[in-house]
């Protein structure tokens, strides 16, 4: 017996999206050739589940599991692994079930309005609601009329504390549909947006990683110094830098004529301001407030707004290096344009050693600082400005190792900062061609030379 989804049956009100979306049918006009289709017309709805938690041998298998982390974290891409497994037992002993690549998946609940698709066959959690398309609906275009219709979602929800789209209102979805050639044709085009972003991301990643791997090579695990000691030449280096190091290590550990120094030493950690006391003023320019949230997503219409008169030194630009300290603790290196930073974050600068270098030095310690941030027993963990004074790194007392390093780390570091903001740039330009492409209010012809000239 097929299992029925969500139970009840689909409502028959009507709430209007703002673009191609709504509960019901809107019945709003519609582009030439454009109609008004139910979505369950075109598409499979389908929930998940959660198997049991108190059978550990649910889980721990080979079928990814999407949890709301795995959307909060990947909102728009496709996703080919997620932070836990079931397996088959799990399934059958479930009402979750396997679905099929490419199947578009919707939080639905607490966190509401994340999209992903699934790049390989996968099963949720209860907290999606997930939609296998037909031939005549392109899953991408069902993507990215989920994406532009974010905002709607909060109007198609129930609960004041904790919001939920529920299945008589997912049941009434109604999609503004194009014919399947012109689907396509704006799917390829915002697709191709994102595939760029993607592959910067992917390079970004690639090119941290590589620079963090040699600043742990040589100002953590001093391979160049224990190869000299073994009267070896360092791999990868010449020897003009590899004479800069030298070749024995003293009574404390550390290479000869190497000393330790705090990252309060290195760098300089500015607070961020209580942003209230700079309000913004309706109609005048204002910066977007930078919060934990902001560092950790960027910014949104969401985000909270200060007024210019901030003072200078809080105000932040693309390129500066930022740490939170508190909640979620991270580093990042901004590119989300000129903003004002609040409090529970540090600007870090510094003018005695590299960008570079006070990132990873960082970097080299936030394990310690994020289980400094757990042990603590309130509701937001955190560090205080002793820990920083406490955490130590090595330093040469011959700065020509560290002007070496950074012919080596620096085009890397910078590359992976280049292809971030590329991206950023990137985004801006998908998310105003988004609307205007998804509602019909711009051709695929009108655009894809914009698009073209900057992939």
């Amino acid at each position: 017996m097929a299992r029925q989804t969500g139970g009840r049956e689909a409502t028959t009100g009507v709430i209007e999206g703002q673009y191609v979306l709504g509960v019901g049918d809107p019945g709003t006009p519609t582009p030439e050739g454009w109609r008004w289709t139910a979505l369950s017309d075109v598409a499979r709805l389908e929930s998940g589940h959660t198997p049991s938690r108190r059978k550990p041998e649910y889980w721990g298998g080979e079928i990814p599991w999407i949890g709301i982390k795995d959307a909060t974290g990947n909102h728009g891409r496709t996703i080919y692994e997620t932070a836990q497994y079931t397996n088959d037992l799990g399934i059958a002993n479930s009402a979750a079930r396997v679905l099929p690549a490419n199947t578009v998946c919707l939080s639905r609940t607490a966190s509401v309005g994340y999209v992903v698709v699934m790049g390989r066959p996968m099963s949720t959690s209860q907290d999606f609601a997930n939609w296998v398309c037909t031939e005549n609906l392109d899953y991408r275009f069902l993507k990215f009329a989920l994406l532009a219709e974010r905002d709607s979602f909060a109007r198609f929800s129930y609960g004041s504390t904790h919001q939920t789209i529920y299945y008589p209102e997912l049941k009434a979805f109604h999609i503004c549909l194009p014919p399947i050639a012109e689907q396509k044709r704006i799917a390829d085009i915002l697709q191709m947006l994102d595939d760029k972003i993607e592959l910067n991301r992917r390079m970004s990643a690639t090119l941290e990683e590589m620079a963090r791997a040699l600043y742990r090579s040589w100002f953590v695990d001093f391979d160049p110094v224990h190869a000299r000691a073994l009267g070896q030449s360092p791999a990868h280096m010449d020897d003009t830098t590899a004479a800069l190091f030298p070749d024995s290590f003293g009574p404390d550990g550390l290479p000869k004529d190497w000393a330790m120094q705090s990252l309060d030493d290195i760098a300089d950690f500015l607070n961020g301001a209580a942003l209230q006391k700079f309000p913004a003023e309706e109609g005048e320019d204002s910066l977007p407030v930078i919060k934990i949230a902001e560092l950790r997503a960027g910014i949104t219409p969401k985000s909270n707004r200060a007024g210019l008169q901030v003072p200078e030194k809080y105000k932040i630009n693309d390129g500066d290096v930022l740490f939170s300290w508190s909640g979620s603790l991270l580093q990042k290196v901004w590119t989300e344009g000129p903003g004002a930073l609040n409090q529970h974050l540090f600007k870090v600068t510094s003018k005695v050693v590299p960008k570079w270098l006070h990132f990873f030095a960082v970097d080299q310690h936030m394990a310690e600082f994020r289980q400094i941030a757990a042990s603590k027993a309130t509701t937001m963990g955190h560090i205080q400005r002793h820990h920083l004074k406490d955490a130590m790194i090595a330093i040469p007392d011959n700065r020509a190792v560290i002007s070496a390093a950074g012919k080596y780390i620096e085009p890397a570091f910078n590359r992976a900062f280049a292809a971030d903001l590329e991206s950023k740039t990137l985004a801006d330009l998908r998310d105003t061609l988004l609307p205007r492409l998804m509602s019909g209010e711009l051709r695929v012809r009108e655009v894809e030379k914009q698009v073209e000239e900057v992939l």
